[in-house]
């Protein structure tokens, strides 16, 4: 449909929706990932456009994310795979 692309970026990228944060030097994937999880408010997606996730597939990112403390507020993780 005529401008959805623009309605999906509108919304990725409105204040009122989304955060970003500034990594010290130091960081490393399971520490982003860790950061998340321990969120409040909790974070309901993650959209990883500048491939910081590196070394994990999403699989492993999901799979850490449920055996690492996320919220009981959700019932499972949705990731994209390979295929």
């Amino acid at each position: 449909d005529e401008g959805v692309d623009g309605k999906i970026y509108h919304y990725l990228t409105s204040n009122d929706i989304m955060s970003g944060r500034l990594l010290g030097a130091d960081w490393t994937v399971r520490s982003v990932l860790d950061g998340i999880i321990k969120s409040d408010p909790p974070f309901h997606a993650l959209i990883d456009t500048g491939a910081l996730i590196t070394g994990m597939s999403n699989y492993a990112v999901a799979r850490y994310m449920l055996t690492h403390g996320l919220s009981t507020d959700f019932d499972g993780v949705v990731f994209l795979d390979h295929r």
